[in-house]
């Protein structure tokens, strides 16, 4: 069997359509898609009399998803998005005047935004960490940074604009041993590039339901060491939180112990089912094949546009790479302006972003080899 082409064998999208924004909003897989339409007829048919078992829908999701990150299923809290995930730790870190938050300088909004605000309410200052050219993100030089202040180091894994990848292996080791905080957004390289929670040692790791993952927008979660957890006051407080909607009202209640603190009430149970369904079909299509395809093919489009004269963002060294593809057209280019490059694509149905110094390409291992042809041939102004 062929992991990736087992892969793509669970897309059914329109044709004429080339998707190569995956980094933004792949199609969803069908397995994804079942698991939508069949609790929605149970939903439909059953009403109440399903309830029981749309519970045990979404602590089944729970565990896929915690296997597929190589977690414990206690370590995970679901919640409406990415951003709301991240501001369950910056708003509740009790950050202290003085105290500093670390970042690179180019994270996007829904990481950066939550951890500015809490720095503001606290008195802790944010400190951002300038990239490298071409925006590399070099963790010695994010740690070059550290000081007796810093609290809590907050980057992305993989960058937005440009795909940059830091090193999370060297991030954990170093703050570990200062008992300095890890909080990662993981959302542009999860569900495209290995990861192991427990083998990484981070304190907290976000991410959400679309982009790689091929499932449902809908849903952030947070993947948190119970210890860490322990040390955090709920941001939204409800019936979950301290058990469930079933139970009578008690004063002297306390909060659960593990991240499932986090979960105030009802939750988006068909986004959550489908991710764990999604979590499910990439782990069993194998994360490490799915990554070395998608790698190829983002290496084809560079490669590609190399030789076509566009510039490539080099933001990834020969062992930190991630599938994002992001580049501008140059004077002898064919295509000699951004605007041309986003009307070309966007006439012939090729979905992308602009991002940063240029245009995001981002391929999965959905796609195929004719993709990037695709978009070389546009490119090459035939």
């Amino acid at each position: 069997m062929n992991p990736a082409r087992d892969f793509r064998s669970y897309f059914r999208t329109d044709r004429g359509l080339t998707h190569l924004n995956n980094a933004g909003l792949s199609p969803i897989n069908i397995e994804a898609e079942a698991a939508v339409h069949y609790w929605v007829e149970r939903y439909r048919r059953e009403g109440m009399f399903c309830d029981a078992a749309y519970l045990e829908g979404v602590d089944a999701a729970r565990v896929q998803l915690a296997r597929f990150l190589d977690a414990e299923p206690g370590s995970i809290a679901f919640f409406q998005s990415t951003a709301n995930a991240i501001s369950q730790v910056a708003f509740h870190l009790n950050l202290k005047p003085g105290q500093e938050v670390l970042m690179w300088d180019q994270e996007y909004g829904s990481n950066l935004y939550p951890w500015q605000e809490a720095c503001k309410r606290s008195g802790a200052d944010l400190v951002l960490v300038e990239s490298e050219p071409d925006m590399a993100t070099p963790i010695p030089k994010l740690l070059e940074r550290v000081t007796d202040k810093t609290r809590v180091i907050a980057i992305s894994w993989v960058q937005f604009q440009t795909g940059a990848v830091s090193d999370l292996q060297a991030l954990s080791a170093f703050a570990r041993a200062r008992d300095i905080w890890t909080v990662v957004d993981a959302f542009q390289g999860m569900g495209v590039l290995e990861f192991s929670f427990r083998s990484l040692g981070i304190d907290a790791v976000v991410g959400g339901s679309h982009k790689w993952m091929t499932s449902p927008v809908g849903v952030g979660y947070l993947c948190i060491k119970e210890e860490r957890a322990r040390q955090l006051l709920p941001h939204n407080v409800g019936a979950y939180t301290f058990g469930t909607c079933e139970d009578p009202t008690d004063l002297a209640c306390t909060p659960k112990k593990n991240a499932l603190r986090f979960e105030a009430g009802s939750k988006q149970v068909l986004e959550i089912i489908a991710l764990g369904a999604s979590a499910d079909l990439l782990q069993r299509c194998r994360v490490e094949s799915i990554q070395k395809s998608a790698l190829n093919l983002s290496q084809s489009l560079a490669d590609g546009l190399r030789s076509l004269q566009y510039y490539v963002t080099a933001s990834n060294g020969p062992t930190q790479r991630s599938p994002i593809v992001n580049f501008h057209p140059t004077e002898r280019s064919a295509i000699k302006a951004i605007d041309e490059v986003i009307a070309t694509l966007v006439a012939n149905k090729v979905s992308y972003a602009r991002r940063g110094p240029g245009v995001r390409l981002a391929p999965h291992a959905h796609n195929e080899a004719k993709d990037i042809d695709l978009v070389l041939t546009l490119l090459a102004g035939k």
